[in-house]
């Protein structure tokens, strides 16, 4: 049968071909997918600082979730002080070393209080003079730190900022500087620092900076000579109690030391997870119609096989022996690319921020072996079910099939067709309605494939409606316009297969930007109403220290000031009989006049009871946990505590300013720096409605002159600033989807093509019986715009549930936002890439001469 097959396929290049692409491309997309997914579990980035360190010591930086992912925390999870004394009595260890860790900035002392900025290439983190034995780091030149005023630094550190042993610079935590004097200098570690710079001071003046003396960052241990440190470990975990850590060993060190490369393994394997399963769907269909259009065009051949008594057991095993052979050489050859992929995908990530630019991708054979099985799996599934016609009918009947199409669709097709369109419109619609949140969300994007599957199964209907419909105006051109027409009608089927991912291309490109767009604006929109203050006090380093406040309190004029602290937390609640812990962006605020300052648009309760253990939730979130005001959530704040608070006030500004508001205090008691983000000021009444702007103003400017860091903006400037978070994820989700519609684009060429190019024959027999090249060449442009408008209007019909249940989702209103210019755009796109794929191929085809055409072998 293999022989057969690969003769067949030697003879009928042309479909083969199509396929073979179609393959080769949906195999480089799930290798690529697979890569980032190992890339998740596996990758990471070498210890720098911890280098030297046999085993380290950390807080649990992720939530166990049973039968579900375990999310990161956004914060540090530090460790307690009295951890290190049950560690040093563990068989193995030779010393333990307590590390406490501040971020900082630096400013050269140039006689002003504020001091001159020097601009760091990586963040400045500052560290107890003990710590340096885990680099380790070595004294090239003066001294270690002895008082409180003393520092040393790294050696890079002190050439970027121009100073040298004696000098004196100022460190800053916040916007409370302090000056230091240098101490002395000391080399990198052999890792190097590529990701840090380093300030060392004394043991006591570092716990002091970390504002929590009892506890640790992190918790190094050197081993005695000839320790194993896996081993040692093991020994270290099952020594602590009361505490839940974690050590680490080797490269894994990495992981502990940079937090960022843990959360970016962590959205790796989410984001992989999601847009893996959506990509081999995708695949899945394109290959299955790319298919179901190769062996459509071959009805004849197969009919005549039947007719010689081929059974419909041995048509199927031609059929899946042919593509096994064409699937399995274009999955090997398309994993291969699939590496290429994941590279291109992880730089295009690490440029808009959500992976670091160093993140090395883990190259493991896995997801390529899993990326051949799967594309052969799914296109032999797609080659049965496209065989399963011709195979089954009896032989008179797939003679006659072959030379005319069936006209009528079967009733379990429209029945399926009819189910999964009416599936789709409640998961696109009616779900957002009865289950708002993210699940409602998720569900209105992950809709377009059950609406995409159901239109195609009853495609040849809409190319049928549509021909009715221009039959008028194909008319017009009396020839050309009756051929176009008649064959359009009679070969609905053929060109439904054309439709189908031109109309999927359309539809994933609308509702993505719809839905991207939605957010957006919408985003815009709430922070930019939403701060209603006179001024905002930001800070151009590390945060705002906490005390500021209060010296915002004092100037001349103010009459409000709201503090707002930023991080992320995780609820816990229940989704479909499962526990599942969702990250949610979190602000701290004071509620003292806040309606001065912020407006949140208060749905129910009130925020002035946000104090003590209570949390106010935006609609989204709300929703999302199945909670009401008075209910009780369960929130897990960003350096992991648990905490059970009571609900107190629901809000409609999520969007712009974060989906869980909590009381000030407690969030920054559980974020590293334990700074504020931002100040929102206003002015006194001055009695006449109005605020005493100009005294707040220069009051303002007098104290950023003397504060580091320190930056007024007006409202505007901060809610533009706000939007890096959405702009950000807007960009991330835009480009896994960009790859998608790529392949879904290549898929459109390589189908329009086929479709033409296997038309040779009629091509042929219509310039036989008279026909011109110009009339054949007009009567494929008019079944091109036949194609091209069944597949927009298809498209577009297609895009809208989603994009309104989006919308339902994350506004509560179900307009979505469109942009006329770019749906036009795209609109554009589609039928130039339409016309194209059709006029190009018919032009070739019609090269040569009739009479070889029709007597061709394809």
């Amino acid at each position: 049968m293999f022989d057969i097959a690969w003769s067949t396929i030697k003879n009928r290049k042309g479909g083969f071909v199509a396929a073979f692409i179609a393959v080769i491309c949906g195999s480089a997309v799930i290798t690529a997918c697979g890569v980032l997914f190992v890339s998740g579990l596996l990758s990471g980035v070498a210890p720098e600082r911890y280098a030297g360190a046999t085993v380290m010591v950390g807080g649990r930086q992720t939530k166990d979730v049973k039968e579900n992912f375990d999310p990161y925390y956004a914060e540090r999870v530090t460790v307690p002080a009295s951890v290190a004394e049950q560690i040093s009595r563990v068989d193995g260890v030779e010393k333990v070393v307590r590390d406490h860790s501040v971020e900082m900035s630096l400013q050269k002392d140039d006689g002003s209080a504020r001091g001159e900025p020097v601009p760091l290439e990586h963040p400045l983190y500052g560290h107890g003079w003990s710590s340096a034995a885990l680099g380790p780091f070595e004294l090239a030149e003066g001294n270690e730190p002895g008082g409180a005023g003393e520092t040393v630094l790294d050696a890079g550190l002190a050439r970027a900022a121009g100073v040298e042993v004696g000098d004196t610079v100022r460190l800053s935590v916040g916007t409370t500087p302090q000056d230091y004097k240098v101490a002395g200098l000391v080399d990198a570690p052999a890792n190097g620092l590529d990701r840090q710079s380093a300030a060392f001071f004394s043991d006591a003046r570092a716990a002091g900076l970390s504002q929590r003396p009892d506890r640790l960052t992190a918790i190094g241990v050197l081993g005695e000579d000839g320790t194993d440190a896996g081993g040692l470990a093991g020994r270290i975990e099952a020594a602590v109690t009361g505490t839940d850590v974690v050590t680490y060993t080797g490269d894994a060190i990495g992981d502990l030391e940079f937090l960022d490369v843990g959360r970016s393994r962590g959205f790796l394997v989410m984001l992989s997870a999601s847009f893996g399963g959506t990509a081999l769907g995708v695949v899945v269909f394109v290959v299955s119609s790319t298919l179901g259009l190769a062996i459509h065009q071959r009805r004849r051949e197969l009919a005549m096989l039947r007719a010689v008594a081929a059974t419909p057991r041995q048509v199927h095993k031609l059929i899946g022996s042919e593509v096994l052979l064409v699937a399995g050489a274009g999955a090997v050859l398309g994993a291969a690319p699939g590496f290429l992929v994941a590279g291109l995908l992880r730089d295009a990530f690490a440029d808009v921020g959500v992976l670091p630019a160093d993140f090395e991708l883990s190259f493991n054979p896995l997801p390529a072996v899993a990326a051949v099985l799967l594309s052969v799996l799914g296109a032999l599934l797609a080659g049965f079910i496209a065989a399963r016609r011709i195979a089954k009918i009896k032989p008179v009947e797939a003679l006659s099939e072959s030379q005319v199409e069936k006209g009528e669709l079967g009733r379990t097709r429209k029945a399926v067709a009819l189910g999964l369109l009416g599936l789709g419109l409640v998961t696109s619609i009616v779900l957002p309605l009865l289950i708002p949140g993210q699940l409602a969300i998720a569900g209105a994007g992950g809709s377009l494939l059950l609406l995409m599957v159901g239109s195609a199964l009853i495609s040849p209907v809409l190319v049928q409606t549509t021909t009715r419909l221009l039959t008028p105006l194909l008319m017009r051109s009396k020839v050309s316009g009756y051929l176009a027409a008649a064959n359009s009608t009679a070969n609905a089927r053929r060109l439904s297969s054309a439709v189908v991912p031109l109309a999927l291309g359309t539809a994933m490109a609308l509702m993505q930007l719809s839905m991207l767009n939605t957010v957006e604006v919408t985003a815009k929109e709430q922070a930019a109403t939403g701060v209603v203050s006179d001024y905002v006090v930001t800070s151009g380093t590390t945060g705002l220290s906490t005390d500021l406040a209060e010296k915002v309190r004092a100037v001349d004029g103010v009459g409000t000031v709201t503090p707002v602290a930023r991080s992320q937390v995780l609820i816990t609640y229940v989704e479909i009989d499962k526990p599942v812990s969702n990250p949610f962006s979190a602000q701290g605020l004071e509620p003292r006049d806040l309606d001065r300052t912020l407006d949140l648009d208060v749905r129910e309760g009130s925020l002035d009871e946000l104090r003590g253990d209570t949390v106010a939730l935006s609609r989204i979130a709300a929703d999302t946990a199945r909670l009401d005001v008075g209910d009780t959530a369960d929130v897990d704040l960003g350096d992991g505590t648990s905490k059970e608070l009571k609900v107190v006030a629901l809000y409609g500004k999520g969007l712009g300013f974060g989906d869980v508001t909590l009381p000030h205090g407690m969030l920054t008691e559980h974020t590293a720096n334990q700074q504020d983000t931002a100040l929102l000021v206003t002015g006194e009444d001055d009695g006449g409605g109005g605020s005493a702007g100009g005294k707040v103003e220069s009051g303002l400017a007098d104290l950023a002159d003397g504060t580091p860091g320190l930056v007024v903006q007006s409202p505007e400037e901060f809610g533009a600033v706000e939007q890096g978070e959405f702009t950000q994820q807007s960009s991330t989700s835009l480009i896994a989807n960009a790859l998608l519609i790529l392949y879904v684009l290549i898929a459109v060429v390589n189908t329009l093509v086929m479709a033409t190019t296997g038309r040779s024959r009629e091509f042929g027999m219509l310039r036989l019986i008279g026909t011109s090249k110009q009339q054949t060449r007009r009567m494929m442009f008019l079944e091109s715009w036949v194609v091209i408008l069944t597949a927009v209007v298809v498209g577009i019909a297609l895009a809208i549930p989603p994009a309104v249940g989006a919308a339902l989702g994350t506004t509560g209103q179900p307009i979505p936002y469109v942009e006329p210019l770019a749906w036009g755009g795209i609109v554009v796109f589609v039928a130039l890439l339409g016309w194209l794929s059709i006029s190009l191929p018919t032009r070739s085809a019609l090269r040569g001469r009739p009479i070889d055409a029709v007597y061709a072998t394809e």
